[in-house]
């Protein structure tokens, strides 16, 4: 199962004037640094949140169906999902079959349509299936995820690094700020 960026996001979720008003800085000669920071930061709270901050279209791709297509359909992720763009089964030698029409998207679940079946995926083929996640805009972003990717910058500023979220953690003001956006599964 692999994910691929069809279309990126148009824009970070951070404007750089912004980002850079939040760093106090008045200059232009760190704004490389301080995008780069922004989009490193942008990546850390996707990461963590298995959710994309600004619409982008991405396409992930199955070697065999998910084995709860069947029943309450397959979750997309990233998420948010507002559209499904594509399904598309392809053979071995990369020649693609459209079954959009078979499948549809309920709250973020890819599903058969009813009376649809699944079709068979070809020995060394496999399905794309192409999809837009993102909250929308840059504007359209939580005011609260937007603060935790200029705090994430922030303090990779002062640092000089971001911060491994496997060593060290995030600082507990961005944990409590993506807390509420995180995913229970049961």
């Amino acid at each position: 199962m692999t994910l691929t960026v069809i279309t990126p996001p148009a824009e970070p979720p951070v404007a750089l004037a912004e980002m850079k008003a939040f760093l106090r800085i008045g200059h232009d000669g760190e704004d490389t640094l301080v995008a780069d920071l922004v989009a490193a930061a942008t990546g850390q709270v996707e990461g963590l949140l298995g959710k994309v901050l600004v619409t982008c279209t991405l396409e992930r791709c199955y070697q065999v169906w998910p084995p709860t297509l069947a029943g309450r359909g397959a979750h997309l992720r990233p998420g948010p999902v507002s559209a499904l763009t594509s399904v598309t089964v392809v053979d071995a030698d990369d020649v693609g079959e459209d079954v959009t029409s078979r499948f549809k998207l309920d709250c973020g679940r890819l599903q058969l349509r009813p009376w649809s079946f699944a079709p068979a995926i070809p020995t060394g083929g496999s399905v794309k299936v192409g999809f837009v996640a993102g909250y929308g805009a840059a504007s359209a972003v939580p005011a609260d995820l937007v603060l935790a990717v200029q705090r994430l910058a922030q303090e990779a500023y002062r640092n000089g690094e971001l911060a491994d979220a496997a060593s060290t953690g995030v600082p507990r003001d961005v944990e409590a700020l993506i807390a509420a956006y995180r995913e229970i599964r049961l």
